[in-house]
């Protein structure tokens, strides 16, 4: 039984409705619609990292990004988002790339396996695990759900595998949250605003964990429990 299902009512908890839904213009918020304007167009790591005052000495060729609504607990189940980008792809504009499930937004069938754009000829996505043809308008590109913190840990792991060890988990988190209200107070409201709460466990973090013999599913429990 999969945990992960696109539907109207965890999307408008979460605020997210993913870029693929047909009538997306017209369920998004303004907001929602400027953020994925903004993420498609300039994200940059760089500027993140810089604001967030870290060093991402590794340069992850993905990225996992959560991101949780306004209750969310330690231990959870909680309601969340996930979305994959391939970072920085187009360097003629700074920014990263979106990727998508193997997921048919229409059928609700598909394996949930990470797509890239690499993967989409025309109008059609092609699955490198079931090796399923989706049209790609039907693509989904968010994993929405309720699920516990364990769960959630759990299957950021199979991510991860999925995008061969070659990721960075971003999280962000809704204004009311302790992590977003401590960036507020620590880095000022219009970063804590435009990265929400953002937090980082980068590559080589990750990497040096499992160097020293760490249970990675243990590792992103605590840094999605803290």
């Amino acid at each position: 039984m999969s945990f992960y299902k696109v539907n109207d009512k965890l999307q408008g908890t979460l605020g997210i409705i993913s870029e693929s839904d047909p009538e997306f213009e017209s369920k998004a918020s303004p907001e929602v619609r400027r953020a994925v304007e903004i993420a498609k167009t300039a994200r940059n790591e760089s500027e993140i990292a810089k604001d967030l005052k870290i060093k991402l000495e590794i340069r992850a060729k993905y990225k996992i990004e959560v991101t949780f609504d306004q209750h969310r607990t330690p231990k959870g189940p909680n309601i969340l988002g996930i979305q994959l980008w391939e970072s920085g792809k187009r360097f003629h504009g700074g920014g990263d790339e979106l990727m998508f499930f193997c997921r048919d937004s229409e059928l609700d069938a598909g394996c949930w396996y990470p797509i890239s754009q690499n993967e989409i000829k025309g109008s059609i996505a092609y699955c490198l695990n079931c090796q399923q043809a989706i049209n790609a308008d039907r693509l989904t590109n968010i994993k929405i759900g309720r699920v516990s913190t364990k769960r959630l840990a759990d299957d950021l792991v199979e991510i991860f595998r999925q995008l061969k060890g070659d990721a960075d988990i971003y999280v962000k988190f809704h204004k009311t949250d302790v992590r977003y209200i401590a960036m507020q107070r620590d880095r000022g409201p219009e970063i804590a605003q435009r990265l929400k709460g953002m937090h980082i466990y980068p590559l080589k973090n990750i990497l040096k964990d499992l160097e020293g013999g760490a249970d990675l599913s243990k590792r992103f429990f605590s840094f999605l429990a803290s």
